[in-house]
């Protein structure tokens, strides 16, 4: 049953990041294809953030309405559509298509963690570890993938995109083995009287927002008074980390590829170093929660964002003689932030519907901070034909995410704020 758990996490949390992170290889020639600039191009990543900021603070509602496990399944769904019209010639299906992933994004980034606070408690470390590194694997998967895919198999852009659809696909089809698992799992303690009375080590029976009904897993449960997680400056703390986390990932997936060519490196390698960062990152996004939930938190949270800011001066002063071990710097730091962000998530929480109010709060507030850095950066890029300017700024921000962390690394369960 774990590994059935593991599988369809970790499936889902690779389709909230691929179908985004495969463009950044590809920018060049789709620009060069429809004759876009970089400040357009970089809608393709930042029309999904917009719509997380959209659509985030609805999820709890529509959640209630139809069921946690029908929405993921439904995000699913939507990923594979959204890819599929991403491919078809043309700007409308290009955006059209973009518009169909990012709804779909948007409402699995906000119950991503909150399917993992509703699993059982003996399995939620495994897989909030799961979760937050891969996140890190489908980025490492896409950047270094997606070129030699291109030319393995003799394909344009879109059909390249379309490829990667297939993780749609699989991630749909483990999920549905999820969730029928779980049903099957609840009908048998029901049968034979197992006297489970703790919801918190029940997969799937917990309602999605306050005296609602999970359709999947019939169970409705007693009223629990409305956290008001907006009231909360602990929830800010923890928007503001995630979205300057959000933020340094979402420009370094999309336009490091690009950073890397100004400085001499062909478009293979460019995307290998790239890659290179979120390959460095998995361990790194498996270990942070786990150290979290060792208390450690105080030391990993702003140690990470110090890192990235290493990473980028390293950069700036070597260029191309030190792409390598800012490379390693920033893998070994967007590991370190992407897992202590959604840990945090997790840790502070006191239920799943806690954990999906407090995600769409920190998932509205930080993709609102994330979605203009590849715009910026691209727009820097594009008035000064240059990556310092961009890159400065990039460290700027890892630096004050440092500061942050000082606080939001002290920070536990919500409980014990009561």
């Amino acid at each position: 049953m774990l590994v059935i758990a593991v599988l369809a996490i970790g499936l889902l949390s690779l389709n909230l990041r691929i179908p985004t992170s495969a463009t950044g290889p590809l920018l060049p020639t789709i620009g060069a294809d429809t004759g876009h600039g970089e400040t357009v191009l970089s809608l393709l990543t930042t029309i999904p953030l917009i719509l997380v900021f959209v659509i985030a603070p609805i999820t709890p509602r529509i959640t209630g309405r139809f069921g946690r496990s029908r929405v993921i399944g439904f995000v699913l769904v939507l990923v594979i559509i959204g890819t599929l019209v991403r491919s078809v010639p043309g700007d409308l299906g290009l955006f059209a298509g973009t518009i169909i992933l990012g709804i779909g994004i948007a409402l699995g980034t906000v119950l991503g963690p909150a399917a993992v606070a509703a699993s059982r408690r003996a399995w939620r470390g495994w897989l909030t570890a799961t979760y937050t590194m891969t996140l890190s694997l489908g980025p490492a998967l896409a950047l270094g993938l997606t070129i030699p895919m291109m030319t393995g198999f003799g394909l344009e852009w879109r059909g390249t995109l379309l490829l990667w659809g297939l993780v749609g696909v699989f991630g749909l089809a483990f999920w549905i083995a999820y969730t029928r698992m779980t049903v099957a799992r609840e009908a048998t303690a029901a049968a034979v009287g197992d006297g489970v009375t703790d919801v918190a080590n029940v997969p799937c029976p917990v309602p999605d927002v306050v005296g609602a009904v999970d359709p999947v897993a019939g169970v409705e449960d007693p009223i629990v008074r409305a956290v008001p997680v907006v009231r909360d400056p602990r929830v800010w703390g923890l928007a503001v980390y995630l979205g300057t986390t959000s933020l340094i990932f979402y420009v370094s997936s999309t336009w490091l590829p690009t950073a890397f060519a100004q400085m001499g490196l062909d478009a293979d390698a460019a995307g290998g170093y790239t890659s290179l960062i979120s390959i460095i990152a998995i361990p790194c996004a498996f270990l942070a929660p786990l150290a979290l939930r060792r208390g450690w938190g105080a030391l990993i949270v702003p140690l990470g964002p110090v890192i990235a800011c290493v990473g980028v001066v390293l950069l700036l002063a070597a260029e191309a003689g030190g792409v390598l071990g800012s490379s390693v710097l920033l893998g070994i730091a967007q590991g370190i932030c992407l897992g202590v962000s959604y840990g945090l998530v997790v840790e502070f929480a006191t239920s799943p519907e806690h954990a999906a109010s407090v995600s769409a709060v920190t998932s509205t507030v930080g993709i609102a901070l994330a979605a203009g850095g590849p715009l910026a950066f691209g727009l820097g890029l594009e008035l000064t034909g240059s990556y310092v300017v961009p890159m400065v700024g990039l460290g700027s921000i890892a630096l004050l995410q440092a500061a942050l962390g000082l606080w939001t690394g002290r920070l536990g369960p919500a409980r014990r704020g009561r």
